[in-house]
């Protein structure tokens, strides 16, 4: 099974982080810099970057060693633990804040939710969140069609079907925040970022690597003529919030 081990360089030089609007909302919801502040399911930092150029005390935790090396020589002030959403290392009540980006559909959602409860102190803060490519979005279509070429059911990816786990969890203030995002990257990072998609390893296996030439090539056929063209991508993201 291909794991974020082995896929970390590939998501370091590939993955996109979030809209400003998005944590314009923390902010707007009550999240403040003198917080301390739980990134759950960190990998490379991506999500807590901007938090912590702000000021914010980060903690991060996530399984994979790899990942957490590369998010210790991008911010040497977190502080950056092995360990899993469903077993936090952590005492009760330690954090004003968790947040866990792109990364619950990886873990037991239940128990995860019920150590952020543990480990959150009273008032404190939940956002969790994930992106989608829209339903219209040329790549999306794209790779859509390059799955259907190689017989292979597009994999999704992210949060599906709700998230009946987080309404469970009987914190106040429930909120959902969609936020449309639009942004663009050279084909080269884009490659990299479907190169560490774990969804599409597990679903095309041995026929991975024909999987991404024909998508890249599938790409080039639509775009400006250029060693590096850019690529233009259309997201939605998904911003869950509470309070304890």
């Amino acid at each position: 099974m291909t794991t974020f081990d082995s896929l970390a360089a590939e998501y370091d030089a590939g993955r996109l982080g979030y809209s400003n609007e998005l944590y314009g909302m923390l902010e707007g919801y009550g999240l403040r810099a003198n917080t301390p502040l739980l990134d759950i399911g960190c990998g490379t930092g991506l999500a807590s970057g901007p938090l912590i150029a702000k000021g914010h005390a980060v903690t991060g935790v996530d399984p994979s060693v790899p990942m957490l090396d590369l998010a210790r020589r991008a911010y040497p002030r977190a502080a950056w633990v092995e360990g899993v959403a469903e077993a936090l290392p952590f005492e009760d009540r330690s954090f004003g804040a968790v947040i866990s980006a792109q990364s619950f559909h990886h873990v037991d959602r239940a128990q995860a939710m019920a150590e952020i409860a543990r480990v959150l102190k009273p008032g404190g803060i939940v956002a969790i969140w994930w992106k989608h490519l829209m339903g219209d979005d040329v790549v999306k279509i794209v790779r859509e069609r390059v799955a259907t070429e190689l017989g292979v059911e597009p994999p999704r990816s992210g949060l599906q079907g709700g998230f009946r786990e987080f309404y469970a969890a009987r914190f106040a203030d429930n909120a959902l925040r969609v936020i449309p995002w639009r942004t663009a990257l050279p084909l080269s990072k884009y490659m990299h970022y479907e190169r560490s998609r774990q969804s599409i390893r597990g679903a095309f296996g041995a026929n991975a690597e024909e999987y991404f030439e024909r998508l890249e090539n599938r790409l080039r056929e639509r775009l400006p003529a250029h060693d590096d063209p850019v690529v233009a991508l259309s997201y939605t993201h998904y911003l869950y919030l509470a309070t304890k």
